[in-house]
C-alpha cells in the first residue's frame, strides 16, 4: 500500500513538473515569437566624415544606416529592400541587425526618394513588416526679400540688386538670372552666404520696365532648373536739363537728358560743369541735385579747363568793363573768371538769353534766370568746381 501512495505521488510530481515545464517552455517560446514578430527599425544618416546629417540633406556618397532591434536574416532584408525612385547604393552588414547603405548616385534635385523594406524575417525565420524612411537632397533655396521691391518705380540706373534666401545656398545648387530687356551685370562680393547681390555694369535705359527671372540649377543635373524668383521693376524717367524758370518756379525750357552725370568728388557739396554738353551740375555726397543749361567762353575766350574753388560771391556786381550787371557772380580764377546769371543791362534786358547752350561768353559760365540764384545758394566760399570736356 505504502509503494502505491509513493507511486501515486511521483506521478502527480512528474504530471506537475512537466506541467511547469511545458509552460515556461510555451512562455519562452512567446516571448521569443513575440520579440522576433517586433523588430523595430531605426534610420540615420551620415556623411562621408561620419557626421550626421538630417534627411533632407543627403548627397553622393553619404550613408544611411539601418539598425534592427534584433538579428535579422540579412538576405531576407537584401531581397526586399529598394529606393524609389531608383537609386544605386552598395551595401555592407556591419552585423546581423545593422546594415550600411552608401550613396552611389547624385540625387535629383526637389525629389523624395523612398528607402523601402518590404518585409523581413528575424534570426529564427518570423516574418515582419515593412519599414521606411524617405529622404531628399538639400532643399531649394526660398527667397527671403528682394531689392527693389517688385514693381517699385523710379530705380537707379546702376543701382544694386539684392536677393536674400532664407538659408545659405548649398553648395551642388547656382543661381542663373535673365533680364529682359538684357542688360549685363556683375556680381557684387559679400560675406553674408545667404544673399545675392548684382550691379548693372552700364546705366539702365531711362523710363523702362525690366524684368528679372531667377532660376535655380543643380551643378549635378544640367537638365534640371526650377524658377524661384519672378520680379520687375522700373527705371526712373529721364531727367532735365533746366534752363530757366518763370517767378512761379516753372521751368521755361527743359532739355530731356540720355544718361546721368558721373560725379567726379564722392564727399560734399562741388560744382561740375560739361563743356561739351553745355550743362552744369550741382553734386552732394556724390548724388546729383540739379542739371542747368549754361553758355561757356567762345572761341578764342575759353572757358579755362580743370579743378577750382569758388574764391568769392557778390550778388549784383557791376562789370566796368562791359557795362552790365552780373547777377548771382561766383567767381573761381584770379582773372576774373566766374558762374553768373545772363549779363543785365541797366534798363533790365537780359544779354544772350536765346544763347544757352552755345559757347558765346568772354569766358564766364553763364546760367538762365533762376538757375544761377540755385547754385549761388547751393555754394559757399571754397566750394569745388570742376570744368571738363
Amino acid at each position: 500500500m505504502v509503494g502505491r501512495r509513493n507511486k501515486k505521488l511521483f506521478d502527480r510530481t512528474t504530471i506537475l513538473l512537466i506541467t511547469i515545464l511545458f509552460f515556461l517552455v510555451g512562455a519562452i517560446f512567446g516571448i521569443t515569437f513575440w520579440k522576433e514578430k517586433k523588430v523595430e527599425l531605426d534610420f540615420k544618416f551620415f556623411g562621408q566624415l561620419r557626421t550626421i546629417k538630417e534627411p533632407n540633406q543627403i548627397i553622393k556618397g553619404d550613408q544611411i544606416v539601418v539598425s534592427f532591434s534584433g538579428p535579422v536574416q540579412e538576405r531576407s532584408v537584401m531581397e526586399n529592400l529598394t529606393i524609389e525612385p531608383k537609386l544605386n547604393f552598395k551595401s555592407n552588414w556591419i552585423n546581423n541587425h545593422q546594415l550600411q547603405l552608401f550613396v552611389m548616385d547624385d540625387l535629383v534635385p526637389n525629389l523624395n526618394y523612398k528607402l523601402k523594406i518590404k518585409s523581413f524575417k528575424s534570426k529564427w525565420g518570423i516574418l515582419n513588416e515593412a519599414g521606411e524612411k524617405v529622404f531628399s537632397t538639400d532643399f531649394l533655396p526660398e527667397v527671403k526679400n528682394i531689392y527693389p521691391v517688385k514693381g517699385e518705380i523710379n530705380k537707379e540706373l546702376r543701382e544694386e540688386i539684392i536677393f536674400e534666401f532664407k538659408e545659405s545656398l548649398a553648395s551642388q545648387y547656382y543661381l542663373k538670372i535673365k533680364t529682359e530687356p538684357i542688360f549685363e551685370f556683375e556680381s557684387i562680393e559679400t560675406d553674408e552666404e545667404n544673399k545675392l547681390i548684382i550691379k548693372p555694369i552700364n546705366d539702365l535705359d531711362f523710363d523702362t520696365e525690366y524684368k528679372l527671372t531667377v532660376e535655380i540649377r543643380s551643378r549635378n543635373y544640367s537638365d534640371f532648373s526650377q524658377e524661384i524668383v519672378k520680379t520687375f521693376f522700373r527705371t526712373k524717367k529721364s531727367p532735365i536739363v533746366i534752363y530757366g524758370w518763370n517767378s512761379a518756379g516753372v521751368p521755361t525750357r527743359t532739355e530731356k537728358r540720355l544718361s546721368l552725370a558721373d560725379s567726379r568728388i564722392a564727399v560734399g557739396r562741388y560744382i561740375d560743369i560739361n563743356l561739351a554738353e553745355q550743362n552744369l551740375y550741382i553734386f552732394e555726397d556724390g548724388k546729383e541735385l540739379g542739371a542747368y543749361k549754361v553758355s561757356t567762353g567762345i572761341r578764342g575766350m575759353n572757358t579755362p579747363t580743370g579743378e577750382f574753388k569758388i574764391m568769392a560771391k557778390a550778388r549784383r556786381p557791376w562789370s566796368e568793363k562791359y557795362g552790365l550787371y552780373m547777377p548771382w557772380f561766383m567767381q573761381f580764377t584770379s582773372k576774373g573768371h566766374g558762374i553768373h546769371e545772363l549779363p543785365e543791362w541797366p534798363g533790365g534786358y537780359k544779354e544772350g538769353a536765346n544763347h544757352l547752350g552755345i559757347p558765346v561768353s568772354h569766358g564766364c559760365v553763364r546760367l538762365g534766370v533762376g538757375p544761377a540764384k540755385k547754385v549761388y545758394e547751393f555754394s559757399e566760399t571754397g566750394t569745388p568746381i570742376v570744368i571738363h570736356y
